[in-house]
């Protein structure tokens, strides 16, 4: 018997082993599925529009100074710089128009959005403009107020600046656009006056943009709200939002005076003395902006990948009941039928990932687990030799898919989920057999088989 044992566990150790090998495989084809898939989407942002960052609206004066040459202290040298103006105050009102339906390609589609936005705040010049020194000269005529956007083909029309009681039309760029922030932008020229230091402005147009939306603030004070068509944020960056999340929807509410002012002096320093660090400060989101990513409510690939993670357990569960009617209901199973099921638990997997795809992922786990459950229980009906033994077989696998299911879905439980169901599992298995002499099995079913003498018999 001894022996037996050892070549027992030699030949499921063995089949563990294949069977780790081709969970190896299946999640490197989760892996390439979801970076195709992610191909797919920049593919479509390249064609149609990428995520939008937008960087507040700043206004930029043109200065010339008048200084000692440094060549020739005798001579005076003209050196030109900009000035730039943040708001004072400004609030953002964005009302978000989401889709997932808009932009498809074969099984894949991209989240795309039409943000409707709209901005009022207060500029208010500083006291080098008011009050410049004689050495220092404006060029009020040439001022522009810039508008930054990451990519300006997700504008559906020119953006209309409301100032000063005028309307002005942006200009589409042409040529270069760029700034050291390696973002494209819109200007428009503006009038600017030293008797006018404070002036109320407001902003108004419609952007189209696919994924995530990002807003760098900068200003003095600067508050955003979002309200969106769409019930899976998920927020990010420099500063979190109070948010309130519906069944179909969203809104979120943003403001944080430190970031805004810290930006507007990133900016300077980057526009101005195109100062990297200033600039790559800028440029990450995670340090500088307002942002949300619109995601789907299951991401099938990353559920895949985290189910597979349980198909081990999956298995060792399996063999080890198998393993159990062989010691206990001495019933000889070939290595062969070890085989066939641990096949059957494996393709589950692979429906799951194929199906998930074009049905979703709770339809796909469904018929998935129901066809294995299904395909395992009609064999082993015949491997061991008894409905009531079928029966218990197909009770530990729906609850292990159900089990598995539900840890999957409650993402905030898991570790606590998972650990209870293989403590469960450890004590049943400890239960069933706490009665083996495992030297020697044969006298133990032996010995579980004699029943003890009754007092009556004790008397004779």
């Amino acid at each position: 018997m001894a022996r037996f044992l050892t070549s027992k566990f030699v030949v499921i150790g063995f089949l563990v082993l294949l069977f780790m090998i081709g969970l190896t495989m299946l999640s490197s084809l989760v892996r390439e599925r979801q970076q195709y898939n992610e191909d797919v989407i920049q593919g479509i942002g390249k064609d149609y529009v990428n995520p939008q960052t937008i960087l507040a609206p700043y206004i930029v004066v043109p200065t010339t100074l008048q200084v000692v040459c440094k060549e020739d202290i005798a001579k005076k040298c003209l050196v030109d710089y900009n000035i730039l103006l943040t708001p004072q105050d400004s609030a953002w009102s964005h009302q978000l128009q989401v889709s997932n339906t808009n932009f498809k390609r074969g099984i894949y589609k991209a989240i795309t959005y039409v943000d409707n936005l709209s901005v009022k705040g207060k500029f208010s010049l500083p006291e080098q403009l008011i009050t410049p020194e004689q050495n220092q000269t404006i060029h009020w005529d040439k001022a522009k107020l810039r508008l930054s956007i990451s990519d300006l083909r997700g504008l559906t029309n020119q953006p209309i600046l409301t100032l000063g009681g005028q309307k002005f039309t942006f200009d589409f760029p042409t040529g270069d656009s760029s700034n050291p922030l390696g973002m494209t932008y819109t200007e428009v020229p503006i009038v600017l006056s030293a008797q006018n230091p404070h002036f109320d402005f407001s902003l108004d147009f419609s952007l189209n943009g696919m994924s995530s939306l990002a807003v760098i603030p900068v200003g003095k004070d600067m508050s955003m709200s979002m309200d969106a068509n769409w019930a899976h944020p998920s927020f990010y960056g420099a500063s979190l939002p109070q948010k309130k999340i519906q069944s179909n929807q969203f809104s979120a509410s943003w403001q944080n005076t430190y970031i805004s002012n810290q930006n507007a002096e990133h900016l300077n320093a980057c526009l101005n003395a195109n100062e990297a660090p200033a600039c790559d400060a800028l440029k990450n989101a995670e340090s500088s902006a307002f942002s949300v990513k619109l995601i789907e409510a299951v991401d099938n690939y990353t559920l895949s990948d985290r189910s597979i993670k349980y198909a081990m357990l999956f298995l060792l569960i399996t063999f080890g009941t198998f393993f159990l009617f062989e010691v206990l209901k001495k019933l000889p199973i070939h290595p062969m039928q070890y085989t066939l099921v641990a096949a059957a638990l494996g393709v589950f997997y692979l429906l799951l990932l194929s199906f998930s795809e074009h049905v979703g992922f709770a339809l796909a786990y469904l018929g998935s687990s129901i066809a294995c459950v299904f395909l395992i229980s009609y064999y082993v009906y015949y491997v061991l030799k008894g409905i009531g033994r079928t029966l218990l077989l197909t009770g530990i696998l729906s609850l292990m898919y159900s089990s598995m299911y539900l840890i999957l879905q409650t993402e905030e439980m898991t570790m606590i989920l998972g650990a209870l169901l293989v403590f469960g599992l450890i004590a049943a298995t400890m239960f069933l057999t706490r009665h083996i002499d495992w030297y020697d099995i044969n006298a133990s079913n032996s010995a579980s088989k004699i029943k003890p003498p009754s007092s009556a018999s004790l008397e004779n």
